[in-house]
């Protein structure tokens, strides 16, 4: 599903060196619809030609990267709105987390339709937590070429920039996870005549990470000491484009 290096899904069994904060926080809109996707790190150019899709084989169209098209993430249990409580508020999630879980689900028969492919997201979770190790034991050894393929233009430009600033050595290790990762939002558009789906995946795990001077010694961080980071990082995918593969596009936060 994802076709990607050896490097993300070659056997990542052992802990590798994180960066707590990754990237900021994506909360581009898009004037676009949204809900499926083969999750590989290349990167659509931007712009890029691509072939539109089959009844229109002698259109080119550019496709760019347009961010998260849905930053929605429904609240952790504990921060959501009490009906006793807080009325208002709770009718006010109640109709988002409803139109949440009917984009999710239209979305997600929508793509596996079209890809004949009704398994695709089991295998998907399973995959990007590969992907996610491999994204972030990259972005603390500086590894730019390999962030280029695997994120979008706008993610990589982010993850570049902090790379630029960094004090000194990053190190970062992945000690497993605490909840398997849970897909919370599917996202559909169409974009340029091509499909584009994003998927939001629930990233709940434990981390540790540790930063060293020129002298190799250690200014922050314990590579001992493992935190809990939970992280919603969002993949998308133009799924009526062979070429294209799995990207990541950032990370959101949960609503209020």
């Amino acid at each position: 599903m994802f076709r990607t290096s050896s490097r993300i899904l070659g056997g990542i069994t052992q802990p590798t060196q994180y960066i707590r904060s990754l990237a900021p926080t994506a909360r581009t809109n898009a004037a676009v619809l949204v809900g499926p996707f083969n999750l590989a790190p290349r990167m659509i150019p931007q712009p890029a030609c691509y072939s539109s899709v089959p009844h229109q084989l002698s259109q080119q169209v550019s496709l760019r990267d347009i961010g998260v098209m849905d930053p929605y993430v429904i609240p952790e249990k504990k921060d959501r709105p009490s009906l006793l409580n807080n009325y208002k508020s709770w009718i006010k999630y109640a109709k988002l987390r409803m139109r949440n879980t009917g984009m999710t689900a239209a979305s997600t028969l929508g793509m596996c339709w079209r890809l004949k492919d009704f398994g695709i997201t089991a295998r998907f979770l399973g995959e990007s937590e590969d992907a996610y190790i491999a994204m972030n034991d990259a972005f603390a050894k500086g590894d730019r070429k390999f962030l280029e393929e695997m994120c979008t233009s706008s993610m990589f430009a982010k993850l570049k920039g902090q790379m630029k600033d960094r004090p000194g050595r990053f190190e970062w290790r992945y000690h497993g996870i605490v909840e398997k990762p849970k897909i919370v939002s599917i996202r559909q558009g169409q974009i340029g005549g091509h499909v584009l789906i994003q998927i939001t995946v629930r990233m709940n795990s434990t981390q540790s990470m540790a930063v060293f001077d020129k002298k190799n010694k250690p200014i922050a961080g314990d590579l001992k000491k493992s935190v809990p980071v939970l992280e919603y990082i969002v993949f998308q995918k133009y799924i009526t484009d062979p070429s294209d593969s799995w990207k990541i596009v950032g990370k959101v936060s949960p609503s209020s």
